[in-house]
């Protein structure tokens, strides 16, 4: 276990003459963006029935359970389940309190009251409200203002102004988040709060932004970035966890009566090493058995042939390769759209006949989720460089493409090998932006992708759907699907 202390937390501790063996007032559980209830990373790290073992060796009667946001999606258990699964893990391990994120509400504001209305805690909602009421939106609450071990604890749920990359309603109201803290922290000392515990969904900046003008607030426990990151601004701690329980934060919580509160803070990686809670795995096990019956259900047919083999997907223009490209298009509204031929996996031909999810599934196995950047056409260029590059080599980066048709000479030089390129039918425009859809995984640079590293975002990794579920829900809109390979990609000499 890793312990993570700031100068600033020893140099009070000590001036407040505060042994570090002292027993704490209360502690918290923290943990944010979790999408799924199974351990990820080949089931080395997180997972429900893990954190649920934690919880439990960590209870010492004082311990509160928070969540920083994003659940109910992406995954594919929630794209059958809407979230369901994540209230029911989170309800087993005995969560406090939560603070919406924008995932909360990918299914609609109905569905996001469904869930509020299973949950067995408070959804803080304090600067998102229904602006028909005033109130907050799908069932949350404004402020909670509780007593723990004898000391008066408030909370209240921020966010910054996300709702356009979610599906709140239109009845959805974002209130300026600084304006809402400061008012309501006050309120709550008012009330006789002596800690004000702020949970947040909202950048790093807006975090550090709250924590500089809002002092009335003593500690933030936030999410929406999925990095493992903490900060002290102005004397307020600030911790997010990393996404999907890769790791908890595990915070001793000190009331010092006039003073910010002294917090000792410890960053608990979840690995296999922890053993899982029985009662949390068979809720866990329930749902993946589910999720495994769901899987064989039909999602559309195809007339022809889909070629996800190994050798077509990385050299050549592939009938699957155009299928997801397109959907990756349509989803985004984007200009264009390359995915790396890396991604489609399975080596196989799928077809002619039905499809299920688990047809998808294992196409796609990845878990990538479906962005977009703005590039100039330079750029734009250069990244189908890339992905020519190393053709011969049968290398994954090679480019499956929408709304854009080039040619090349495998034979040239890596680097110079793109001749002619076609945007939507006009030639490439070197000094024009375009909107490019992709995966996160080209989005970090992977396959070569670097010109998409820092590349501006319209639809960022946190807001972004499953590629799987992209494709699924083309599918099935469009079933049935008859692709052809249509020239998108023609090599010359």
């Amino acid at each position: 276990m890793k312990l993570i202390r700031t100068t600033w937390m020893l140099a009070l501790a000590a001036a407040m003459g505060l042994a570090l063996a002292a027993q704490p007032d209360f502690t918290i559980l923290h943990s944010n963006d979790v999408y799924e209830i199974q351990p990820v990373k080949r089931g080395k790290l997180g997972g429900a029935a893990r954190v649920a073992t934690l919880a439990k060796q960590l209870d010492d009667g004082t311990l509160v359970i928070t969540f920083g946001g994003d659940a109910f999606s992406p995954s594919i258990m929630s794209s059958l389940m809407k979230g369901e699964q994540m209230v029911a893990a989170f309800n087993k391990l005995g969560v406090d309190y939560a603070v919406f994120g924008n995932h909360e509400f990918d299914f609609g504001p109905e569905v996001a009251e469904q869930r509020v209305k299973e949950s067995n805690f408070p959804w803080l909602s304090s600067n998102l409200l229904d602006k028909r009421t005033g109130k907050p939106l799908a069932g949350g609450v404004e402020f909670a203002l509780t007593e723990i071990n004898g000391v008066k604890v408030g909370f209240i749920g921020l966010i910054d102004d996300w709702l356009e990359l979610t599906s709140p309603g239109e009845n959805a109201e974002y209130v300026d988040y600084v304006t809402v803290g400061r008012d309501l922290a006050r309120k709550l000392k008012a009330e006789g709060a002596e800690i004000v515990i702020a949970l947040t969904h909202m950048d790093m900046a807006h975090d550090e932004e709250l924590a500089a003008k809002v002092p009335e607030i003593d500690l933030i426990l936030g999410g929406h970035d999925h990095s493992g990151m903490f900060k002290v601004v102005n004397g307020t701690l600030i911790f997010k966890a990393k996404s999907d329980w890769r790791d908890v934060g595990y915070l001793k919580v000190y009331n010092i009566p006039g003073q910010k509160p002294v917090v000792f803070l410890e960053v608990i990686p979840v690995t296999d090493k922890i053993p899982e809670d029985p009662e949390m795995a068979q809720l866990v096990n329930k749902y993946v058995q589910a999720l495994d019956k769901e899987l064989n259900v039909p999602i559309g047919e195809t007339k022809v042939p889909l070629d996800a083999r190994r050798k077509t997907v990385r050299t050549m223009e592939s009938n699957i390769g155009d299928l997801i490209a397109d959907a990756m298009r349509e989803y985004t509204g984007a200009d264009v759209a390359i995915a790396n031929g890396g991604g489609i996996r399975t080596d196989s031909v799928y077809g002619p006949g039905q499809l299920t999810r688990k047809d998808i599934l294992s196409i796609l196995p990845f878990g990538n989720v479906v962005i977009s950047v703005k590039v100039n056409g330079a750029d734009l260029k250069a990244a189908l460089e890339n992905g020519v590059s190393q053709v011969e080599r049968v290398k994954g980066r090679f480019p499956q493409v929408s709304g854009i048709t080039f040619s090349y000479d495998p034979t040239a030089e890596p680097g110079k090998r793109v001749r002619e390129v076609y945007v939507k039918g006009e030639p490439l425009d070197p000094n024009k932006t375009y909107v490019v859809a992709i995966n996160d995984y080209m989005g970090r640079g992977g396959d070569g992708y670097t010109m998409f590293k820092d590349a501006p975002r319209v639809i960022d990794e946190r807001s972004g759907l499953l590629l799987a579920n992209v494709v699924i829900d083309y599918i099935q809109k469009h079933s049935p699907v008859a692709p052809e390979v249509e020239g998108r990609i023609k090599t010359v000499k």
